[in-house]
């Protein structure tokens, strides 16, 4: 039913009803519409009026409307929403005051919209698709992004629901103001999400735009696609030499993880006419992307085979990885490779970084697209490794860290559990541990939609390692950084056995390599089981 309110006598007319979520509002003559999500975000509708929406939120959002000298005035928890009489320019500030969002200008007839907004001097823009430019803030520049989809440093998302072309002036022909324009459209949809974290604005958009289903070892097939899976979106960069494209490729992820995008899509058969050096550097990157796939129906030959086959290895040990992190997007909406904004917001330094970002919360990754055997890079709070060698390097601060022989510097945080899958059927599954922060990780399950969990925990001179499996599997823990201990137990059973570096590990056995200083210690375990290692160092070993 419709509540009709009425505007105050003294200013001109302003019509608005409500229904719920949704508040429909005539400013002079136009036509739309207003609908609350949530405390957060919102959806406005613009032009023709076109069928009833199927409603955002299944129950009422708490809002307070007052018709002003202005205009209409929404009150929820978070926002202080605005509609002016005359216009209808939408206007949002924070309840305190602070001004997040404000148009200037809006119109919508003959096939084509118009709609600016303020653009103060110090905001920036991040997102617009999966572009290839270096630059991380899209201030100045003059882009058809798909999708439509911003995130600005005032801590708000915009994006638009119209299928239509949008081109997106940002504050390049006037520099306090973004200008977008679409043509081909009789009305105008768009949403609007505050955070103020990224992440907090995934959680928002979720809200808006569920992620269906659970990811399947099927669905997320950890080989190569032949063919780019429905839910993916590709990224290149129209670049023909190949050290070029590779790098404009690698910004591309980044860009299309801070546009909302889950799993953009890594296409090899781009490359398949470059020299083996580039080809080698494409598919060390590509093997980290959410989807990987190949559009060329290629067969390789020689060195290039080898290669295929060094990727889809390594694929296979990025298969836990791969899942987990597939179903966090499915469940909250978080991208898969993670930009240092997201992961870092309070870091200002990482936030000016399109060159590096992480896989997951526990890698950082810094292509040496040109080739160069390291490569400078950022790195944020913390202490990070560098996989190949084991050195380390303390956080926030720029350091010069090798490039792998694919290409790329990988880092794993302190503080982490890694998980690597064994190569053939039956191979344990590795837990790489980079202590001494205590860690954590849920390794999907989908065969039975469930998380296997592996926790890290240091005690003055005990590790306690705990693998909770909810299938049968062998794991093998690798503990970086630590002097040999005194003795590794089972809690609830016997003593590991120590065997010699050059002996492969069986469950009951463990080794010390003195050269990488990591501890290797095997174990199995059945299916819904538990099972706790406790590594002991000398000053607390006990008599035998």
């Amino acid at each position: 039913m419709l509540l009709a309110a009425a505007a105050l006598s003294a200013q001109p007319s302003l019509k608005w009803a409500r229904n719920r979520n949704t508040f429909l509002v005539e400013p002079a003559g136009q036509s739309m519409e207003i609908e609350l999500v949530s405390a957060s975000t919102f959806r406005v509708r613009r032009g023709v009026p076109g069928p009833p929406k199927r409603p955002l939120a299944d129950t009422a959002v708490e809002c307070k409307a007052t018709d002003t000298a202005a205009g209409l005035r929404l009150e929820t928890a978070e926002l202080a929403i605005e509609i002016t009489r005359e216009g209808g320019l939408v206007r949002v500030s924070l309840p305190a005051g602070l001004s997040l969002y404000s148009e200037a200008r809006t119109g919508i007839g003959e096939g084509k919209a118009l709609l600016e907004m303020e653009s103060p001097a110090t905001e920036k823009y991040y997102g617009f698709g999966p572009r290839a430019e270096a630059q991380i803030d899209a201030r100045g520049l003059l882009l058809q992004p798909k999708p439509a989809f911003f995130v600005s440093s005032r801590g708000y998302a915009f994006w638009i629901g119209t299928p239509a072309r949008f081109t997106f002036d940002v504050a390049r022909s006037e520099p306090d103001r973004v200008v977008i324009r679409g043509e081909g459209l009789e009305r105008m949809e768009y949403y609007f999400a505050f955070g103020p974290s990224l992440k907090e604005i995934w959680d928002e958009r979720m809200k808006v735009e569920p992620v269906p289903g659970s990811p399947s070892a099927s669905e997320y097939e950890l080989l190569f696609h032949q063919r780019l899976p429905k839910a993916a979106m590709p990224v290149g960069s129209s670049s023909s030499d190949g050290a070029a494209m590779l790098c404009g490729d690698a910004r591309a992820l980044v860009h299309a993880s801070l546009s909302g995008v889950l799993l953009p899509a890594f296409d090899l058969g781009r490359y398949r006419d470059a020299d083996d050096a580039v080809f080698r550097r494409a598919a060390g990157l590509g093997v980290f992307a959410p989807v990987l796939y190949d559009s060329s129906a290629t067969l390789y030959t020689d060195v290039k085979a080898g290669i295929v086959e060094e990727t889809r290895q390594f694929r296979r040990r990025l298969s836990h990885f791969l899942l987990t992190y597939a179903d966090e997007a499915r469940a909250r909406g978080y991208p898969v490779l993670h930009p240092l904004l997201h992961q870092y917001p309070r870091d200002p330094e990482a936030g000016g970084h399109i060159d590096a970002f992480l896989f997951g919360d526990e890698l950082l990754l810094a292509p040496a697209c040109d080739g160069a055997a390291s490569r400078e890079v950022y790195l944020p709070m913390g202490t990070w490794t560098e996989w190949h060698s084991g050195k380390i390097h303390t956080g926030r601060r720029r350091a010069v860290v090798a490039a792998a022989g694919n290409g790329v510097a990988m880092l794993a945080r302190n503080g982490t559990i890694v998980p690597l899958a064994g190569i053939k059927p039956g191979d344990p599954t590795e837990l790489h541990y980079f202590p001494k922060l205590g860690a954590e990780f849920f390794l999907y399950e989908p065969a039975v939609y469930d998380y296997s969990q592996a926790h890290a925990s240091p005690a003055a001179d005990i590790y306690r390692l705990e693998m909770e499996s909810k299938v049968a599997r062998g794991y093998e823990w690798v503990v970086h950084h630590t002097d040999r201990p005194a003795q590794v137990l089972l809690v609830g059973g016997d003593a590991l056995k120590e065997v010699s570096a050059s002996e492969g590990l069986r469950p009951g056995q463990w080794r010390y390599d003195a050269g990488h200083r990591t501890i290797h210690a095997a174990i199995y375990a059945p299916a819904h089981s538990d099972v706790i290692l406790n590594i002991e160092f000398p000053s607390v070993s006990k008599p035998h």
